[in-house]
């Protein structure tokens, strides 16, 4: 079990698939058949296939001597003009660059909120926290939670992995308002939705450079909304799902457009999402209907895991011609009787018993490679 750089290859172009056809299966009539969890675990199977490019024993290799081969060579190929490094040397560095902006960046917006919470907002007062005791009741569940309010924000919303606090607009809510907000933004904690969010955010930093995972984030951080709405049904009978929607609706009206939540933040709603909450509505006033779609989800799951199974079965990979000798004369080995090593330089060289050792070019170098012989480094 080896990592290489086509086991790579394999794995981006496999998840970006996968991760492709879930958004379009979402996207058809198909959509209120399968269930969010389903969903959650489906997203889970590409994450799992980009995070371990592997390349097992009984991988099959395919050989291709038409597009791999030119791939290769663009990757290892040296740049005169920088340093004369590989290219792929060239993409990590890029790589690690944008990483390190986007985590330094994410960092410090997410300090900033915290001490936009801890120096300018208030804590809640005891109507609020009277109600937030009512809903860890209704949830028959209680962590610990921090309450304040702030001005400067337009909609509630929840943060936190480890210190979890649930922030409020400075606004008159109706008691009904508020025991709604509070019951979303507290079943997003119970359902460890910051985390998640947290974990999308860091794969998202991690491979920045493929536009497929922003695909994934945004249709998670949707499915996470329905996981949470869903979640809040079990808890309302049919009037009070009613009442529920309304609260969202009412909210909505009274919130602008142009409101921003802190990264990893969990909201009711955000802003110009009309479609997510149509979307959100449709999966609420039919809680009890989806209960019974077991089937569809089943199918689809066993599908994806297939598929998952299947992507490590085949890898492929370039096709190298044996090198040609100019020598006169020929020199019969085999992997017991030789073996390739390499000298601090980073040159190669083919070691074959009693007879002199004769420098590989990269193109050889890889050939003997791939038939298994051993390279030994000085």
């Amino acid at each position: 079990m080896q990592i290489t750089l086509f086991s790579f290859i394999s794995a981006l172009l496999w998840s970006s698939l996968l991760i492709i056809v879930i958004y379009l299966v979402r996207c058809t009539r198909f959509r209120p058949h399968f269930g969010v969890l389903t969903m959650v675990l489906l997203y889970l199977f590409c994450a799992v296939r980009l995070f371990l490019p592997l390349e097992f024993p009984h991988t099959l290799i395919a050989a291709d001597g038409v597009i791999y081969p030119h791939i290769y060579n663009l990757l290892t190929r040296e740049r005169d003009m920088l340093a004369n490094k590989p290219l792929v040397l060239i993409l990590c560095a890029a790589w690690l660059l944008g990483f390190c902006e986007l985590l330094f960046r994410y960092i410090r917006q997410y300090r900033k909120a915290i001490y936009s919470v801890e120096h300018y907002a208030e804590p809640w007062d005891e109507r609020t926290n009277a109600l937030l005791e009512q809903v860890q009741w209704q949830t028959r569940r209680k962590i610990t939670v921090q309450g304040y309010t702030a001005l400067n924000i337009e909609s509630a919303f929840g943060m936190g992995v480890l210190h979890k606090r649930i922030i409020l607009p400075d606004r008159d809510y109706t008691e009904t308002e508020l025991r709604y907000v509070l019951l979303h933004e507290y079943t997003h904690f119970l359902n460890h939705d910051t985390l998640v969010k947290l974990l999308v955010t860091l794969f998202c930093m991690i491979f920045w450079w493929n536009p497929v995972v922003y695909l994934l984030q945004k249709d998670l951080e949707q499915t996470l909304e329905i996981k949470c709405d869903l979640s809040v049904a079990r808890t309302l009978d049919e009037q009070e799902r009613a009442a529920y929607l309304r609260t969202i609706l009412s909210l909505m009206k009274q919130t602008g457009r142009k409101h921003r939540l802190p990264f990893m933040a969990t909201a009711l709603f955000q802003a110009d999402a009309q479609a997510e909450i149509k979307e959100r509505f449709v999966m609420v006033m039919t809680y009890s209907a989806q209960r019974h779609r077991h089937t569809a989800s089943a199918m689809l799951t066993g599908v994806f895991a297939l598929l998952l199974i299947a992507s490590y079965t085949i890898l492929p990979q370039p096709k190298f011609e044996a090198p040609s000798s100019e020598k006169a004369g020929v020199i019969n080995f085999d992997n017991s009787t030789a073996y390739i090593k390499q000298d601090r330089a980073g040159r190669c060289w083919l070691c074959v018993q009693n007879e002199q050792s004769i420098e590989l070019t990269e193109s050889e170098t890889e050939f003997y490679k791939h038939t298994g012989m051993t390279l030994v480094k000085e």
